[in-house]
């Protein structure tokens, strides 16, 4: 029975420690974001949905390599939300290594605000998934 319940945690713990990838979303903004992280290259499916304030940051974690895509939703009161569909990354997570990585978004407020790191979306498109 000790024998079992070694074993048992051994595995627990080798589970538990097992690296992962990681990407790190950085809002450098004033505006409280809505990322979806989609798995697939242009139209995919939920991986996670993740909400982050102004000059904060939040971590998705990766269990799958795979090919993935962010869709953004900003948001600051008494202005028009932006909606942005970021760029294709590939995530890998198998026995060859692990990815981590970090993307930051930046807004800056004028007359007509200017978002970096992707392409307009509408609200439709944003809400889909």
């Amino acid at each position: 029975m000790k024998y079992i319940f070694t074993t048992l945690l051994l595995s627990i713990t080798a589970i538990t420690t097992q690296a992962q990838a990681t990407l790190t979303i950085e809002n450098n903004s004033q505006r409280n974001m809505t990322v979806k992280v989609m798995r697939g290259t242009t139209q995919g499916s939920l991986h996670k949905t993740v909400s982050i304030a102004p000059f904060g940051s939040a971590t998705v974690n990766f269990y799958e390599t795979g090919n993935y895509f962010t869709k953004t939703k900003a948001v600051l009161a008494g202005r028009d939300p932006i909606y942005q569909k970021g760029k294709s990354f590939h995530v890998t997570n198998d026995d060859t290594g692990y990815s981590v990585l970090t993307i930051t978004y930046t807004i800056k407020e004028s007359a007509v605000p200017q978002a970096t790191g992707g392409t307009p979306i509408s609200k439709t498109e944003f809400d889909q998934n």
